[in-house]
């Protein structure tokens, strides 16, 4: 018996050098035996980002279904049409389309770069023209900004240059210097002459001040920290290190200087963003109650962590800034450590699972894991309302908090994704009070929830950590 088995050995062996057996193909020596078996291997066209060099798929759930390619094409595709960068559209474009242009990249789908790339070719034309219709908002326009930096590195990163508009870098050095050296407001005084940067050293110096949130970093300064951290990432790829944009170069200074100065971090490892600066604030006059009642007094609370609505940018913005630092530097390790620590923020004391009477996930109006009033009173909601216990919650649907790619984070919205068609009491706490302000059809509330796309978001976002666990 062991003398056949040699010989059938043998025979294989000489079958395999004459090249008259494909070693891909099924190899079986018997039963017991240890030799290996061999599976033919067949190698996929589509989507060739998910798979490796042998034709193995790198993870079944990241790759766009039938169903993500017919939510896309009746939401992302459909809303990429219009001019989303005018008043109405660009404050919401920025956010809801952040995780549709990860998932393109990242999912290898070309038709959907395509459709991004067809989009910001527009806007590019636009944006260098001189009767353009680009929002004049500085926020807003930073935000949508943001989303095209983002579109630049996930191009560049990706090996896919030729969808890059040829002045896409220009463009955002352009809006960087802009924002940067024009007159930088603030409440209670004159513009700084200077600039964003003597608005910012004023901030960092001052601690006394008339009201607690002068002295706070707003989404204006942590928007050009992000983009200027993205345009580091493509000069990393791009250009030679001497060659690299002085501006970036300070505007990153800066960054580095407000994220050693202004984080907190608490015992147990997370970490909290200027707690109490927003204090003294209208938006949180009326944080300490926990129940929506018509007439009630002002209610501050002095230790009045950032609302977890504006937070949920925080870990994008940290990777980009991580990502524009060299493997060894000390900055990259200091914002890992943030990102870290804001993943145990955010599962110890933000998100809030289901139970037994809500279906849906929910998280805490304030980064601290305390749920009062948000806003009462605010413009676009009207006076006797605002945002209530959990009437933040509708942010988790545009995903954003999944780019802090944890284990925990991921099953989130794995379960968040199986919750579609969500229920309607789920739906009426996402849209909370609503907005009275003029949205587009595809981004209006609750619509949003219910016509493909928040779904879509979430079931993108689950395949994009998909690859990350």
């Amino acid at each position: 018996m062991l003398k056949i088995f040699k010989v059938v050995n043998l025979l294989i062996l000489i079958l395999l050098i004459a090249g008259c057996i494909d070693e891909s193909q099924n190899i079986t020596l018997g039963e017991n035996s240890e030799k290996p078996v061999y599976t033919k291997k067949t190698i996929p066209t589509p989507n060739e980002g998910n798979y490796d060099s042998e034709g193995i798929i790198k993870n079944e759930l990241a790759i766009a279904d039938n169903k993500d390619h017919e939510l896309w094409n009746q939401t992302v595709k459909e809303y990429l049409q219009d001019d989303l960068w005018i008043d109405r559209d660009i404050y919401d474009s920025a956010h809801i389309l952040m995780t549709p242009l990860h998932a393109a990249f990242k999912l290898s789908e070309l038709d959907w770069q395509n459709d991004f790339a067809e989009h910001f070719k527009r806007f590019s034309n636009e944006i260098v023209s001189k009767n353009n219709n680009v929002s004049n908002n500085k926020l807003n326009r930073l935000q949508y900004l943001y989303l095209y930096s983002q579109f630049l590195v996930l191009a560049e990163s990706e090996e896919k240059q030729e969808l890059i508009p040829d002045n896409t870098k220009e463009i955002l050095l352009d809006e960087l210097e802009l924002h940067w050296k024009e007159p930088a407001w603030l409440w209670g005084r004159e513009p700084f002459s200077s600039g964003m940067a003597e608005r910012l050293n004023w901030k960092l110096n001052n601690k006394n001040v008339p009201k607690s949130y002068y002295r706070a970093i707003f989404d204006e300064e942590l928007f050009m920290f992000a983009i200027a951290a993205d345009v580091r990432s493509y000069e990393k790829l791009t250009t030679p290190e001497n060659l690299w944009s002085p501006l970036v170069t300070e505007i990153l200074s800066f960054s580095a200087k407000v994220f050693s100065k202004e984080v907190e971090f608490n015992e147990d490892g997370g970490w909290l963003f200027q707690p109490g600066v927003w204090s003294e604030h209208p938006d949180y006059a009326y944080v300490g109650h926990t129940e929506k009642i018509v007439g009630m007094k002002m209610m501050p609370r002095k230790n009045i962590s950032m609302d977890s609505s504006h937070s949920h940018r925080f870990p994008l913005w940290l990777s980009s800034l991580s990502n524009a630092y060299k493997e060894d530097s000390q900055e990259k390790e200091y914002y890992e450590k943030l990102l870290e620590g804001l993943k145990y923020q955010f599962l110890n004391k933000v998100i809030v699972n289901p139970t037994s009477d809500f279906s849906g996930y929910r998280i805490n109006n304030f980064m601290d894991g305390w749920n009062g009033i948000y806003r009462w009173g605010y413009s676009t909601q009207g006076e006797n309302n605002g945002y209530g216990p959990y009437e933040l919650s509708g942010t988790l649907i545009e995903g954003w908090w999944g780019f802090l790619e944890s284990p925990q984070v991921s099953s989130i919205f794995k379960d968040m994704s199986n919750l579609f068609p969500l229920e309607e009491n789920v739906v009426k706490l996402y849209v909370g009070p609503n907005t009275t302000r003029e949205r587009h059809p595809l981004a209006t509330w609750p619509n949003y929830f219910i016509n493909g796309f928040g779904e879509l978001n979430v079931r993108l976002m689950t395949k994009l950590m998909a690859n990350k666990d």
